[in-house]
């Protein structure tokens, strides 16, 4: 049952339908209902029946009554909802039921043996909470003090059963309750009312000033209760994973264990999470026996070779969601077939873990029968996602820290904008040093800064790094089957026939695509099988010795194939990210000078820049407004001078490359800390790990419909909030009126990505043939 209040509430409650008649009754005299909702009858019914009228001391006289109550809560208690939502009337500020929905009596008031009800809160806390909103309600209706104190009330129902639980969130509505002044009015004079609002929180002030003696509360509250299961358990997981002991030690990640079987809804469920630690797949921890229910079972330590061709590999290639209908017929677990036969698991659902678009570990979740994961499970499990990348990306960098030795100071190269508060933490270590005191350094968090991130990715760079691949294999096998031809037209043997046969088979193959593996097994093919019969074919005459010197002149002798298109590509692939960094070095340099600010920029294919800005970052703290609004202006212009340079060096690379750009704009300033271990920044806390996931996953944005976010010759500003909008389209504007950007501005709703929704995006073309863009992008390069 709902648990009873332990203290004896100091005001007096008591029941009746009057307000909510007098609210019928006002409502049905305006004219503002087309139709009377609880028919014509019931105020004469109601006025012939005198135990609903008035106050109601004997809760039993309604029973006879029930018919006509049902009919008046008609108003607050929608019909279609009596048998599927759980709500109640009860008596005011009291959990005392008056009337109750099938739903909620059977959760609160006559629950099965052995479940549980609890509050979210002590009863302590409780007594507090009730008593401060009577006042605050008593005060506003009969003294016009509003005032708002948020006060969430919760109950948790444990189901013996299953040990499951779940969270019901509890919303109150007092539209029909009356404060009533018992004897003599209380007059509160001005000063009264000045100490009441100073100390609304303090009861036993209040209490000086309204005696609860000298007040009733008469009417009847509305008491709902909404399951909000899956957001408290969201919640207590970010929580609990703020703290990365949580997935290392094992009594934490039981915990986590138990909510993630009320998450799911599955009391059964066992849970498994692994890192990738250099070439090493580490589990982190597990909510079973090791060697009986783990994807990676048997140690905590398994060299990635030892898990090629598996289940685990896939999913590293992929990273997609696995879901596993029984592991005893899956082909990627044959290696731990024997391990799961020992265990009682039969279904898996296995998520990777991405960070920055890197495999770094996975989380799996498992259930004793035979197909019991489905859609909804990976929806579940896709909110989970960024919450346990965070927690594994925290957990590695702390194995980091704790198996690497010290070989410099904690702090040996920090940005210049930022050194002067390490030269601080470090005058203080020092001085503690002296005086015996052997304490770490400070923790160094600079507080309430804005974070600006801007990328120019190349595009399709994966699909033309292969088709490089697949270009030198294609000639590697070519060269070889020519040397083998040249020998077959010397010498007609059946076997070099059958070579060529296989060679050819390979080249077929090869222009159906590459596929994974393709690369190294062409190279070890053309090694192992054909360049060991090179000598004696050579010894055939003139013509094959000249295939195999032509053979032997392309081939790499390190590498043991040809590497012409590959080389070509990453030559441009080097070309433009150089181009590109020195271009945003030279405009970074120049914005020191407005203002120092902390910045990190990053090279893959493609270069990304992360900005940090704030008065925290700042000595002097000269930060303000109007300063963040020229960097992002001046990103914009940035970014146009990037694309503008990037045109230009597509003429000089072998392989010509394009790059899309893409600028993320937050309005909400975040905390960043230094991690001594890592000599970088990071955010700091769990509600800012948002924007990190956001930039780790905006590369794969497409907006409604399917497209593709990013494209070449446009600049995407992703943003979540109409202000941060507005602000762009100032600044868009602007440049458009300055010839850096086309007319047309697009505006985008974008798909849900893995844990982020609500992100919208402008697109802009790029003037590439802006003079004045040419200008300023030329006057930097010099």
């Amino acid at each position: 049952m709902l648990p009873k209040d332990p203290v004896l509430f100091p005001f007096e409650c008591v029941l009746s339908l009057e307000p909510l008649i007098e609210f019928l009754q006002d409502k049905l005299a305006s004219g503002c209902w087309p139709t009377n909702p609880v028919g014509s009858d019931l105020l004469d019914r109601l006025a012939k029946t005198p135990e609903l009228r008035g106050p109601i001391q004997d809760l039993e006289a309604l029973k006879k009554h029930q018919g006509l109550l049902l009919r008046l809560m008609s108003l607050v208690f929608p019909p279609v909802a009596w048998d599927t939502e759980a709500f109640a009337a009860v008596v005011p500020f009291a959990l005392t039921p008056v009337l109750a929905s099938p739903q909620f009596e059977e959760l609160f008031i006559n629950p099965p043996a052995g479940q549980q009800v609890r509050r979210n809160v002590d009863d302590a806390t409780f007594f507090y909470g009730r008593t401060i909103k009577a006042y605050m309600f008593i005060l506003e209706c009969l003294y016009g003090l509003k005032q708002h104190m948020n006060y969430p009330l919760a109950v948790v129902v444990k189901e013996e059963a299953t040990g499951l639980e779940r969270h019901f969130a509890v919303q109150l509505d007092f539209r029909f309750v009356r404060p009533e002044a018992v004897g003599e009015p209380i007059v509160l004079s001005e000063k009264d009312l000045e100490l009441a609002k100073k100390h609304i929180s303090q009861p036993e002030t209040l209490r000086r000033l309204l005696p609860p003696e000298r007040f009733r509360l008469t009417g009847v509250t509305i008491l709902k209760a909404v399951e909000v299961t899956t957001f408290e358990t969201i919640s207590a997981l970010s929580r609990d994973l703020i703290d990365q002991e949580t997935v290392m030690s094992q009594a934490g990640f039981l915990r986590l264990q138990e909510r993630l079987r009320t998450y799911f809804g599955q009391g059964e469920l066992v849970a498994g999470v692994a890192a990738v630690h250099q070439d090493q797949v580490i589990i982190l921890n597990l909510g079973c026996r090791l060697e009986e229910d783990s994807l990676l079972c048997q140690t905590n330590q398994v060299p990635k070779e030892h898990l090629k061709g598996s289940l685990f590999e896939k999913l590293a290639q992929d990273g997609e969601m696995v879901v596993v209908p029984d592991v005893r017929e899956e082909p990627g677990l044959a290696k731990f077939s024997a391990d799961y036969g020992k265990s009682n698991l039969r279904s898996l659902l296995i998520a990777p873990l991405l960070y920055q678009g890197e495999f770094i570990g996975s989380l799996e979740v498992g259930l004793p029968g035979v197909d019991q994961f489905g859609p909804t499970d990976m929806a579940l499990m896709t909110e989970l996602q960024p919450l346990f990348t965070v927690a594994v990306k925290n957990a590695l960098e702390d194995i980091d820290k704790q198996i690497q030795a010290v070989i410099k100071e904690q702090c040996t190269a920090v940005h210049p904008a930022v050194e002067w508060r390490f030269e601080q933490a470090a005058m203080r270590h020092l001085e503690s040093r002296r005086q015996g005191r052997a304490q770490p350094m400070e923790d160094i968090v600079f507080h309430e800064v804005y974070p600006l991130f801007a990328s120019s990715d190349i595009r399709g760079s994966s699909a033309k790094r292969n088709q490089a691949i697949a270009q030198d294999l294609a000639r590697h096998l070519d060269l070889g089957l020519k040397v083998v031809r040249r020998a077959g037209e010397s010498r007609p043997l059946p076997i070099l026939s059958e070579l060529a046969g296989r060679i050819e088979r390979r080249l077929g193959r090869l222009q159906d695509g590459l596929k994974s593996g393709d690369e190294t097994g062409l190279t070890e093919f053309m090694r192992s099988e054909v360049e060991v019969v090179f000598e004696d074919l050579a010894k055939q005459g003139p013509g094959v010795a000249e295939a195999v010197a032509a053979y032997r002149e392309e081939v790499d002798p390190y590498l043991g194939t040809v590497y012409r298109q590959r080389r070509l590509f990453e030559k441009s692939v080097s070309m433009l990210n150089e181009g590109l960094a020195a271009y945003l070095d030279l405009e970074e340099s120049a914005m020191q000078a407005v203002l120092p600010h902390y910045f990190e920029r990053h090279r893959t294919d493609g270069v990304d820049h992360l900005i940090y800005l704030g008065a925290s970052l700042s000595r002097e703290s000269s930060f303000s407004r109007l300063y963040l609004s020229n960097f992002r202006l001046w990103q914009l212009m940035v970014t146009c001078g990037l694309a503008w340079l990037g045109e230009q060096l597509k003429e000089q690379m072998p392989v010509p490359l394009d790059a899309a750009h893409l600028i993320l704009i937050q309005e909400t300033p975040l905390n960043i800390r230094f991690r001594y271990d890592e000599k970088r920044f990071d955010v700091d806390g769990a509600y800012d790990v948002r924007h990190e996931i956001i930039r780790s996953r905006l590369d794969k944005a497409v907006i409604q419909g399917g497209e593709r976010l990013t494209r070449p010759g446009r600049i995407a500003v992703v943003y979540s909030s109409p202000e941060e909008a507005r602000e762009m389209r100032r600044h868009i504007e602007h440049l458009q009126e300055q010839g850096f950007l086309a007319p047309e501005v697009e505006r985008h709703e974008l798909e849900d990505l893995p844990g982020v929704r609500g992100l919208k995006a402008l697109r802009v073309g790029i003037n590439l043939e802006s003079e004045a863009l040419a200008r300023r992008a030329q006057s930097f390069l010099g």
